[in-house]
């Protein structure tokens, strides 16, 4: 193709055309970033090693180029620039598909789904037993609503790779919306087998055994979760939860004990613990901790509204009231959200006084 632009460079003119700024997104999404890679793969084609060596020399001149500048990208698009460029892709040995699978998920948050699961097939066709690409595409094809579908390349991800953690993860999900909770349990089980340190298997074989009206199966699961994890305030407070459902009060209060001499190291703890001190009167710690906590963590200032009942109890009605304003002209969901919190925690007075009646 003839050049569109002349590159000048150091005194040094490189003539630019509509396929070089293509071998820098090749180069990212199938070879990491690597310029050999590629190289050995078309070193048949003159003309492709020439363009390569040409931005090579770019490169050397100017610094690193980012593929993901040339961005973004269509499926067909990709399909037709190999197309031209006579490129066989069962002949490129050295290249990846990581790359690609990156690129959908970033499609997917985008909300761009539809091209998500077309890169994924792209990915499927040219490196058939890449299971993380059918683990990716039953992920997208659940989020859409089609979870039959989906399940079945989640299941197809793990006869390729039986460990992979992941689809097991997405096929617990899929069964518990389908409601089958049997079978969402005897997933994440199998996840767990891999990654026996997942927070999120535990809580939710917790929850499904609890929608079975399995109460003890649920507490063996939190127990078995603590003991793997000594620092969790969410799970004792879950089994705090589950033994006061039971009636078993003495063994609910040994966990409020347990959490009343804890600190939370998970931010995701925090609520929990400030929950159990709210109950116990211990307002001024919980001020220390979340103050601190969102001074040195601006971005979980949503903490700041459970400083609102202990600033109410220790009388700084103004402070309390500052943060409502705040979450109610910025947050609003958020406020709403939290104020069962509000409304067991606080009298009748204080709450008038917070201006939340």
């Amino acid at each position: 193709m003839d050049n569109l632009l002349i590159l000048e460079i150091e005194g040094q003119n490189y003539g630019i055309d509509f396929f070089d700024p293509f071998f820098f997104l090749i180069r990212d999404l199938f070879y990491e970033g690597t310029w050999e890679r590629f190289a050995a793969d078309v070193s048949i084609h003159k003309n492709h090693i020439e363009r390569i060596h040409k931005l090579q020399n770019i490169e050397e001149r100017v610094g690193k180029i980012s593929g993901s500048l040339f961005l973004p990208i269509s499926t067909e698009e990709i399909k037709s620039y190999i197309k031209e460029l006579n490129l066989n892709l069962f002949e490129l040995k050295n290249a990846v598909p990581d790359g690609f699978y990156e690129l959908a998920q970033d499609e997917a948050e985008s909300e761009e789904l539809d091209e998500a699961i077309k890169l994924m097939d792209f990915v499927i066709e040219t490196w058939p037993m890449y299971a993380k690409a059918y683990e990716l595409k039953g992920t997208f094809l659940i989020e859409k609503g089609f979870q039959e579908d989906g399940i079945a390349f989640l299941k197809e991800a793990i006869k390729i790779e039986p460990n992979l953690a992941e689809a097991y993860s997405e096929l617990g999900q899929a069964y518990y919306n389908l409601e089958d909770y049997e079978m969402a349990i005897e997933e994440w089980g199998k996840e767990l087998e891999y990654t026996p340190y997942d927070k999120f298997a535990y809580f939710m074989i917790a929850d499904a055994y609890r929608k079975m009206g399995k109460i003890g199966s649920a507490i063996d699961i939190l127990k078995r979760f603590v003991g793997e994890d000594k620092k969790t305030i969410l799970a004792r407070y879950e089994l705090m939860d589950l033994y006061n459902q039971l009636g078993e009060y003495d063994l609910a209060k040994d966990y409020e004990d347990q959490i009343l001499n804890m600190m939370p190291y998970y931010p995701g703890d925090i609520e929990s613990w400030a929950k159990v001190l709210f109950k116990n009167e211990r307002y001024d710690e919980v001020i220390k901790v979340v103050e601190e906590h969102v001074q040195k963590y601006p971005i979980d200032s949503h903490f700041k509204i459970l400083l609102v009942v202990p600033y109410a109890k220790t009388g700084r009605y103004n402070e309390a009231k500052k943060i409502l304003s705040e979450f109610k002209s910025q947050k609003d969901w958020y406020y709403y959200g939290k104020k069962e919190l509000f409304e067991t925690n606080l009298s009748e007075e204080e709450l008038n006084l917070c201006g939340i009646h």
